[in-house]
Parts: structure tokens; C-alpha cells; sequence
């Protein structure tokens, strides 16, 4: 997927040095406005992927947070005493 957005980018590119030098200091936002044109279109495309970043956060902290048990039960780590810790009354 990543290679397709890289593919489209490259075609809607428009002008490099304006690209390069954006008053945004975000190249992919002067890159969106060049192609659609639109502050509304550019806002829209700009956030879609900033919202899907932000709740795909929670599955990165989550994910990180289990390994960081799994090794500290095992002794994997530094300090695992304390990370390996899991309070009784929760179980």
C-alpha cells in the first residue's frame, strides 16, 4: 500500500522547489494542496491519516507494554522484578 501512495505522489508532485520550500514546513501538505487545490480537500487528507496514527498509538502501547511483561517474568530484563510485578488482588 505504501508503494502505491509513494507511486501516486510522485505523479501529483507538481513543482519540487516549491515542494521543498513550504512555508508549512510539512512537504506532504504542499504536495495535497498543489494536487486538490482545496484548503478544505487538503485539511481532509491530511487528517485522515493523522487520526489513523493516532488510535493505531493504543495498539503499539499495548503491544510494547505485554512484551515488556512476557521478558520480565522470564528475567529478560533490567529491573524485572518490578516489571514482571502483578498486584494479587487483580490476579
Amino acid at each position: 500500500m505504501l508503494f502505491a501512495f509513494i507511486i501516486c505522489l510522485l505523479f501529483t508532485i507538481g513543482d519540487i522547489n516549491k515542494v521543498a520550500n513550504t512555508p508549512t514546513g510539512l512537504p506532504l501538505i504542499e504536495v495535497f494542496y498543489e494536487a486538490t487545490k482545496s484548503k478544505n480537500a487538503t485539511n481532509f487528507l491530511v487528517s485522515m491519516p493523522a487520526i489513523v496514527l493516532f488510535f493505531t498509538q493504543f495498539n503499539v502501547l499495548a503491544s510494547v507494554s505485554r512484551l515488556i511483561w512476557t521478558f520480565a517474568k522470564d528475567n529478560g530484563l533490567p529491573f524485572s522484578r518490578q516489571f514482571a510485578y502483578a498486584s494479587p488482588r487483580l490476579s
